[in-house]
Order: C-alpha cells, then structure tokens, then sequence
C-alpha cells in the first residue's frame, strides 16, 4: 500500500532549511507543501497546491524536493 504522505526535511550547505510535504487527500486530490527558510529561521517562500498536472505523489515529491533545493541553495546568507 502506497503511503498517503511523504515529508522531507533538510538543512542545505548554505545553512537554509528546506521542508516538502505531499499527500493524498481522502478526495484523491494531491496536495504539496514546500517551505524554504533562512538560518534565522524566517520564510523564504512557503506554498501550497504547487506539484505540476499529471504527476503522481512520489514524483511530485521528487520535484518538490529539487525545486526546493534549486530555491534554497540559490540563497546568499550570512
């Protein structure tokens, strides 16, 4: 059986965090959630609803987690 979500956490080499979220709604809808933050702890981008049409849970999963990499290592932090 196919888990109805997936989460991911993870702290990039630039000192920002990263959380993804995707999940099957009782609907059968897909929801995601990518949350990018500086080190401080303050929101870089937080959305929801974002994966592209005609993905399935695990590979919207996969793009959110890129997508969320792409955005957060592009940070300058000090």
């Amino acid at each position: 059986m196919t888990e109805r979500h997936l989460n991911h956490s993870e702290t990039l080499s630039n000192g920002c965090r990263i959380k993804v979220r995707s999940e099957i709604l009782r609907d059968g809808s897909l929801k995601m959630f990518i949350g990018i933050y500086k080190p401080d702890g303050s929101v870089i981008v937080e959305d929801n609803d974002l994966a592209p049409d005609g993905l399935d849970m695990e590979d919207a999963f996969e793009w959110g987690i890129d997508r969320a990499q792409k955005i957060g290592n592009g940070q300058k932090v000090q």
